[in-house]
């Protein structure tokens, strides 16, 4: 089972672009929970906490975890399962503006893609070979505590022309792949060689532009001298 991180937030009752606004302006981050048989749940999340976690770029690597989202009310503390749906981000400081969460039921299975993540460095690359990245993300059905933050690949073995599939995956019985089995992940290809004019083709190119250097040399004069 994945670690799962918990995240603090408190209830939030008022609405509109001017609450969001205001909520900012004091340090908070206005965010929704919805799900399948969840009602949905405005709430309010610590600012601070929030850029240290989620990082500009660091989305799709915490996209799909499992966090136990803990909402303080005025009675007690609510705590729901809860994965990432989207980040939405200023578009220029790239500040966090708003979190969408997806609340899941930890007895029932859902779909979910997984980030697919490349470790070690292809045999075929050190030769020279090109390694191409197919599928960046693969579908899978289980249920929540079982679905991993990404799928390791290792390309150590892989030679020249040589690819990994989805068949080649070798993953826990708890978890379905929904992708084609045929469906390739990562390749090597082969090194793009520019091919070089052979000697004799070399000195007839060369032979064919020098003699058209001399033709517009010869019409250039004959010009002159009728002018």
């Amino acid at each position: 089972m994945n670690e799962t991180i918990t995240i603090r937030a408190t209830q939030r009752t008022e609405h509109g672009k001017s609450s969001a606004k205001k909520l900012r302006r004091q340090g908070g981050i206005p965010a929704v929970v919805y799900g399948h048989n969840v009602q949905n749940q405005n709430v309010v999340l610590r600012a601070a906490d929030m850029t240290k976690m989620f990082k500009p770029g660091r989305e799709d690597a915490e996209e799909y975890r499992l966090y136990k989202l803990l909402v303080d009310t005025d009675d007690d503390a609510q705590a729901t399962m809860v994965m990432i749906k989207e980040i939405q981000r200023h578009p220029v400081t790239e500040e966090i503006m708003h979190i969408d969460f997806f609340a899941v039921h930890m007895d029932e299975k859902i779909v979910a893609p997984v980030h697919v993540k490349i470790i070690g460095k292809a045999a075929g690359v050190k030769m020279g070979g090109i390694l191409r990245h197919i599928l960046r993300e693969i579908t899978v059905k289980s249920f929540p505590a079982n679905i991993p933050p990404h799928i390791d690949v290792d390309v150590s073995n892989l030679e020249i022309g040589d690819s990994i599939h989805i068949r080649d995956l070798s993953l826990p019985d708890t978890i379905q792949v929904l992708n084609d089995p045929d469906a390739a992940i990562v390749s090597v290809l082969a090194p793009t060689v520019q091919k070089e004019e052979a000697p004799a083709e070399a000195a007839e190119a060369a032979a064919a532009a020098s003699a058209a250097s001399e033709t517009q040399k010869e019409g250039a004069a004959a010009k002159d001298a009728k002018s």
